[in-house]
């Protein structure tokens, strides 16, 4: 590892972490509240996060703990509440539209789909894609398969069908934002995920779990095709800093682009 002189300065990057789960847990994690929430993200020099609440994950009825985020991190201008969205079972757009409304109502401006549990069929999601598309919103993709309390964890790997799949959704819905979150965990990747981010310009990927990937990422499609996550309280979120930090044949203005700037840009222009 190189010199801490030699790393850019971490107050340079103004780290927004795009992957972090609030709430209790089933696994033997630390689970994270608003407190030592923040007491980890001061000690990483983090300076915000997007925060989703793991009961909206793993508890139907999912609007539960959706609501009870909202008054976590009320007042606290560091964390930002993700909505854990399933799709709309009625075809209709106007169901996904209301709630897609009642969503940035309540002042939260990124949604997390779970694609683990209802799979990324094009059919299935279109109408709330549709909603979501229209307000520009951006979508982190979970594919961890959350049937119940006995699985917390974000991470997930997508086969190349479920990325064939989700293909669809892409080219369906172009000005939709999407970031595949948490989708490795060491395994590697479905082999043709960088083909499609080739193809379809609206889909990212984070930084959780790929301490290699999101080099090939950056390096073949550019920086704001990336994003930071740690994924925490499931990993150590001084493994994804450092890797940045330290990252010599990144230019400074491309690692602020993927460890806050994307991000910013993005929720900046939902409508």
């Amino acid at each position: 590892m190189k010199r801490a002189s030699d790393a850019t300065p971490i107050g340079e990057l103004r780290l927004f972490d795009t992957c972090v789960t609030l709430g209790a847990l089933s696994t033997d994690n630390e689970a994270l509240g608003v407190d030592n929430v923040l007491e980890i993200l001061d000690k990483h020099d983090i300076c915000e996060a997007l925060v989703h609440n793991n009961e909206a994950r793993v508890v139907y009825p999912r609007e539960r703990g959706n609501i009870r985020l909202l008054d976590w991190v009320k007042g606290c201008d560091r964390l930002h509440p993700v909505w854990a969205l399933d799709p709309i079972g009625s075809p209709d757009v106007s169901s996904a539209r209301s709630m897609v409304a009642a969503m940035l109502e309540a002042g939260v401006r990124a949604a997390r789909l779970m694609m683990g549990v209802a799979p990324p069929f094009l059919w299935v999601w279109d109408s709330l894609c549709t909603a979501l598309d229209e307000r520009h919103i951006p979508c982190m993709l979970d594919f961890a398969p959350v049937r119940d309390r006995t699985v917390a964890t974000t991470q997930s790997t997508p086969d190349e069908l479920m990325m064939n799949e989700l293909r669809s959704i892409c080219l369906a819905h172009p000005e939709l934002p999407m970031v595949l979150s948490n989708v490795s965990g060491g395994r590697g990747l479905a082999w043709c995920t960088l083909a499609l981010m080739r193809e379809v310009p609206n889909l990212h990927i984070d930084t959780s779990c790929i301490i290699d990937y999101w080099r090939t990422a950056y390096r073949e499609l550019g920086p704001e095709r990336v994003f930071f996550a740690t994924g925490m309280p499931f990993y150590d979120p001084s493994i994804f800093v450092s890797m940045i930090q330290y990252a010599d044949d990144v230019a400074l203005v491309d690692k602020q682009a993927m460890c806050g700037g994307n991000i910013r840009r993005l929720m900046e222009a939902v409508q």
